[in-house]
């Protein structure tokens, strides 16, 4: 097997990580919904809301991880891309794809986040939340494709 291929490979098993981990971001995202428009929000709803947020950073974490991963392992082969990709056409259309897919994770993640900010204000204020938001938004920013591009 060339280094191309199991860059490529390696490649591939990066965003499939990455987007289980946007996967799971989003389904704690969506559940902080539900504990904002719960009432009454006590001190266990509170607990509850936070306990997602520290989940929720371990996984930005991981995507941050996944992301310097993907960065580093691309650039070791980015000088060689246009001529090798033609040769692994398929594995490359499906990396193609997961950085859609991860992209599109992405927006429905920041989708979601706004609606939660936006409902912020009727409940009590969860200590920390407004630098999650942001440690979020500067994850997020960081989770693009490659330099150059793949198309």
């Amino acid at each position: 097997m060339n280094k191309f291929l199991l860059h490529l490979r390696v490649l591939d098993g990066i965003l499939d990580k990455k987007i289980n981990t946007l996967d799971r971001i989003l389904i704690i995202t969506e559940k902080q919904k539900e504990v904002l428009i719960t009432e009454p929000h006590d001190n266990s709803t509170l607990h509850s809301y936070k306990e997602m947020n520290d989940e929720k950073q371990k996984l930005i974490d991981v995507v941050i991880e996944s992301d310097r991963l993907f960065d580093r392992t691309y650039q070791e082969i980015g000088h060689v891309f246009e001529v090798e990709a033609p040769n692994h056409a398929d594995l490359v259309k499906r990396i193609q794809d997961g950085i859609k897919r991860a992209t599109t994770l992405d927006v429905n993640i920041r989708v979601q986040e706004a609606r939660n900010n936006a409902a912020e204000p009727t409940r009590k204020k969860v200590p920390n939340n407004k630098p999650m938001r942001k440690k979020i938004a500067q994850a997020y920013e960081k989770n693009k494709t490659p330099k150059k591009s793949m198309n």
